[in-house]
């Protein structure tokens, strides 16, 4: 108790030596400073005239005018090299990119076959079975395990032709999978 008074005393004896006094010196000084002229600024440097360039671009397409986007032909080079059926109606997984998609986990039926869990990055919940496809690249799933979705895509290679690519999504959590 007596500490507790004693710093209390304390305090009030600092915050009372602080607040007294005079500020005349800083009232002079401030006065003081006002009453000077205020230095001259300086003129902002003069810049060079440019040279007038004329517009020479009336037969080009105006860069402030969209244009329609036109895919350029491309000849087969390859001939016989191999093709996604581009006939084929999309899914809606389709549109949808791989890296937005997560395998939350998987379901297997009766007859043993195994269904996969997929959410997107919007919260969306999809399910998934062989034969379905997913992703921006045509992705064809192939397989399904507890543990992983193998898809296989096209890639375009830029000269007319394709060529397939495998791609698994993994779980990620440990929930596993539901026997149903």
């Amino acid at each position: 108790m007596r500490l507790k008074t004693l710093l209390i005393f304390s305090s009030l004896s600092v915050l009372t030596a602080c607040s007294g006094g005079s500020h005349s010196d800083l009232e002079a000084f401030t006065e003081e400073v006002q009453r000077m002229p205020a230095p001259p600024i300086k003129p902002a440097p003069e810049l060079p005239e440019l040279a007038r360039v004329a517009y020479t671009g009336r037969d080009v397409r105006d860069p402030f005018v969209s244009a329609p986007v036109q895919a350029r032909a491309i000849d087969n080079v390859g001939g016989d090299c191999p093709q996604p059926d581009l006939n084929r109606r999309q899914s809606e997984l389709e549109g949808v990119a791989l890296d937005q998609l997560t395998l939350s986990g998987t379901l297997k039926s009766s007859n043993n076959l195994y269904s996969a869990l997929l959410i997107s990055n919007t919260g969306r919940l999809y399910r998934v079975e062989l034969g379905d496809y997913v992703g921006l690249n045509r992705g064809e799933v192939m397989q399904i395990t507890p543990q992983q979705v193998l898809l296989r895509e096209w890639i375009s290679t830029g000269d007319g032709c394709w060529q397939r690519r495998d791609t698994t999504l993994q779980l990620l959590n440990s929930q596993g999978s539901s026997d149903s």
